[in-house]
């Protein structure tokens, strides 16, 4: 019976990955929704309705790039200082302006991304408190956890580094070692960053509900989880072998962590020192849609993607 629905699940996985109804030229974009097993399947005696209640969606790499290509050849209308983005997330909408004077690239590119849906339904990928939140990867739409924050729209925007102080509230570019790397991913300051400087581009800032970034930075992380999952030391009593040790990377103490009894030493030793290193959020913080709208339609969505 395990063989007969895995090559169930199999066949309809293959099915999804190789169609593709979705175009590009001389249609307005269309946004793939993804796989989503929420709905679960309908058939009787094999597979219950309700499979996997609660899934979230996730696209396929073909899907992704397909959004790319729709925001590759989606022009926006000229960025300018009445121009407000709204973005809504699980945790709350907030809204910001752009400074197009002193970033008109950066501004121009977030637009573009913004309103041709290429940031709607990604997720807030890094999260460090006292410091800032990271979202904006395409690659948090697919299911391989391991490639966040290495994802991009598949070209660069080279730096506008400006005067404008890195503080709470403000919207900046993340990029690599290459001041000329910025994509699609930027991060927004939860506190003061002065040393940030002169060394990204601010192009914007929460002006409404900044309160949501500490709603979100405050969310537990891998890192967290994997401390709250360990102690300071082997309780008196316990065989060492039962225990595995892990390092901190933030306060470099050491720590012990007891291996669950399903589980293999090296598996879940691997399992721990990953998560230890992660600043991605345990629990999902999406963001829902981002819109650059003008501050007199606020209201109003302008340049709809069709869904």
């Amino acid at each position: 019976m395990k063989k007969i629905i895995l090559i169930i699940i199999v066949g309809f996985l293959m099915g999804e990955a190789n169609s593709d109804s979705l175009k590009v030229d001389g249609e307005k974009p269309k946004i793939p929704i993804g796989f989503d097993l929420s709905k679960g399947f309908n058939i009787p005696g094999l597979i219950p309705k309700n499979l996997i209640p609660g899934t979230k969606t996730f696209l396929f790499p073909h899907e992704i790039e397909v959004i790319k290509e729709a925001a590759k050849n989606f022009n926006p209308e000229p960025v300018t200082e009445d121009d407000i983005v709204i973005m809504e997330t699980t945790r709350g909408t907030m809204k910001l302006k752009l400074f197009p004077n002193a970033a008109p690239n950066h501004c121009k590119n977030f637009k573009k991304l913004a309103n041709s849906g290429f940031y709607d339904k990604t997720k807030f990928h890094r999260i460090i408190p006292g410091f800032m939140i990271q979202g904006g990867d395409i690659n948090s739409r697919d299911n391989d956890g391991k490639n966040d924050g290495h994802g991009g729209p598949g070209w660069t925007v080279d730096a506008e580094f400006n005067d404008i102080p890195h503080k709470r509230g403000i919207l900046s570019m993340a990029r690599s070692s290459d001041p000329n790397s910025a994509g699609s991913q930027f991060f927004i300051c939860v506190a003061d960053a002065p040393h940030l400087d002169g060394k990204y581009t601010v192009f914007g800032e929460v002006i409404d509900k900044v309160h949501i970034v500490d709603h979100i930075v405050n969310t537990p992380t891998e890192n967290s989880q994997a401390i709250m999952m360990s102690k300071e030391s082997i309780p008196d009593g316990e065989d060492p072998d039962d225990w595995i040790t892990l390092k901190d990377p933030k306060t470099k103490k050491k720590l012990y962590s007891k291996i669950p009894k399903n589980m293999r030493k090296t598996d879940y030793e691997y399992d721990m020192r990953n998560k230890i290193k992660s600043d991605k959020p345990a629990i999902q913080v999406i963001i829902e849609k981002v819109r650059v709208v003008n501050n007199t339609m606020e209201n109003k969505e302008t340049e709809p993607v069709t869904e």
